[in-house]
């Protein structure tokens, strides 16, 4: 016992453990460390690499003036006192029928009187001023009385013109009723003129 006790005084309990306070950690650049900086993520662009952001623009619709009406003022020709009356063209009346005729006859040359001529078989003809036809009567013999020449202008033949009678003249006093017809269609009732080619069977007495 007592060489117990002369071994020394007895041991002490242990010190309570000391938390380590901040300051009493080492600091990076009393043992040369280096701390790794911490990054922090931006995702923002870089405006010197990234491409320029084109605004979108919508184009609003362009305001049109609304159309103003300009009355324009009606243009009314003066006319002077005095002045010229309006042209009026002249219309062209129908032709009579005994103008058609003539227009058959080119070169006409009445007689001064009547002349007789002798033929024998001779057809007399009748232009038709309504229809503008030539038809024939008949055939004459013997004497005749004409009144005038000329040259038709449908054939280029030279002709007399004879004055007949209708029904009554150089026998032929059987005329068909559709011919009578067409003579009085024409205005004729009594007398026409027809007329007889200048052949060789025809002569002047």
């Amino acid at each position: 016992m007592e060489a117990l006790q002369t071994e020394g005084p007895p041991a002490a309990a242990p010190p309570a453990a000391v938390a380590p306070t901040l300051s009493a950690l080492p600091q990076a650049t009393e043992v040369g460390l280096e701390l790794t900086p911490t990054v922090t993520a931006n995702l923002a662009p870089d405006p010197a690499t990234a491409a320029p952001t084109v605004p979108t623009l919508t184009p609003e619709p362009p305001t049109l003036p609304e159309p103003s009406v300009t009355s324009v003022p009606t243009l009314r020709p003066t006319v002077a006192s005095g002045s010229l009356p309006p042209l009026m063209l002249p219309t062209r009346s129908p032709l009579s029928n005994e103008e058609r005729w003539r227009q058959q006859q080119l070169d006409r040359q009445p007689f001064e009187a009547p002349v007789v001529f002798s033929t024998v078989n001779s057809e007399l003809w009748w232009f038709d001023p309504v229809h503008q036809q030539s038809v024939i009567l008949g055939q004459i013999n013997g004497s005749f009385l004409a009144q005038a020449e000329f040259t038709l202008r449908s054939q280029g033949i030279p002709a007399l013109e004879v004055p007949y009678q209708i029904e009554v003249s150089y026998g032929l006093t059987s005329l068909s009723p559709a011919l009578l017809e067409r003579m009085h269609l024409a205005g004729y009732t009594d007398w026409i003129e027809t007329y007889v080619f200048v052949t060789s069977s025809v002569s002047r007495r």
